[in-house]
């Protein structure tokens, strides 16, 4: 078995803000696992506000290579050997790759999911003005299900100003962190006369434990909060869903582990992602099928239309060929 592991630049046709920056394109680190006459791929996507860049990924996946290439380290050992994370996220999806390949199964019969030939997904707008929100918003009213990135300086007027424009359509909020909980008690009763049905990641990571105190009416859901399944007893009494992103969980197998985990501790599921190129949605479709709330849309955000590959036509995310992955 070889590995190899190369960076590259993903671009966004528009900057997208957020509450902890704008975001016009990011690295993404593409590994490949040759052996056997066949090659598994998968991607990561390092994120800097999780400590993570490109650089790091490559040298951590450098570092266990030589196991790899041996045979000492297969996908179930990887589990233990690296940490959640991009790194092991990219190599635990090309080892699901490779595995596919080399038998001549697809992954849907290797992890014994359906394969729904679309998903549902949602188109996010990010943090802008209100006026902008509304022109984004009328530019989606196809759409199922709007997210709408919070944080800013007009939350509130945002939110009306799009609903304003979508009445009916189903919308939920993120704020990446970005608020107090004097912000979140007050704000909830708002966003739930106005029909939103959650509230993403309210307040920064490693804060949770606030949310005891927590008095509104909109369901939450954690997002940074939650990597994977050791997160579940901390979070399950604060949150009704998580969000199980793959760059969080270090792979595919985990990200399934923690949806059956927390499913049945009774808490929602949605399926999200950093940034990436069809290579990372198509792992990330089949935890989708799993999932209520799914939010993959970042192929309408990609410069390079040939980096979509899992392709989103502004409502629904069409199931990728095996050419993709798996």
């Amino acid at each position: 078995m070889k590995l190899t592991a190369l960076r590259r630049r993903l671009d966004l046709t528009t900057p997208f803000r957020v509450s902890f920056g704008e975001i016009s394109g990011m690295d993404v680190v593409a590994v490949a696992l040759e052996g056997g006459g066949v090659v598994g791929r998968g991607e990561a996507c390092p994120m800097p506000m999780f400590g993570h860049t490109a650089e790091a990924v490559q040298n951590e996946l450098a570092l266990i290579a030589p196991d790899i290439e041996s045979g000492a380290v297969d996908r179930l050992e990887l589990q233990t050997r690296l940490s959640a994370g991009p790194a092991r996220n990219a190599l635990d999806c090309a080892f699901w790759d490779h595995e596919a390949k080399r038998t001549g199964r697809s992954i849907w019969e290797l992890t014994g999911l359906t394969a729904p030939a679309h998903l549902a997904s949602d188109v996010t707008i990010g943090i802008e003005t209100p006026e902008e929100s509304a022109r984004l918003a009328a530019t989606h009213r196809h759409a199922g299900m709007i997210k709408l990135k919070l944080g800013g300086p007009d939350d509130m007027a945002c939110v009306r100003a799009v609903r304003a424009v979508l009445p009916t359509t189903r919308l939920f909020v993120d704020v990446n962190g970005g608020w107090t909980l004097e912000q979140l008690n007050a704000l909830a009763p708002e966003l739930a006369a106005l029909d939103v049905f959650m509230i993403e990641q309210p307040l920064p990571r490693g804060q949770d434990e606030q949310l005891d105190g927590y008095t509104g009416p909109v369901p939450l859901c954690a997002d940074e909060s939650c990597q994977d399944r050791a997160d579940l007893d901390r979070l399950e009494s604060r949150y009704a869903y998580v969000n199980i992103k793959l760059d969080k969980t270090g792979g595919l197998t985990e990200a399934l582990a923690l949806a059956r985990e927390a499913e049945a501790r009774g808490m929602r599921l949605m399926v999200g992602c950093m940034m990436g190129s069809g290579l990372a949605m198509a792992p990330a479709y089949l935890v989708g099928t799993l999932c209520e709330v799914v939010d993959l849309d970042v192929s309408l955000l990609l410069k390079n239309p040939a980096d979509a590959a899992v392709r989103h036509d502004g409502r629904r995310l069409s199931l990728f060929d095996r050419a993709v992955w798996g």
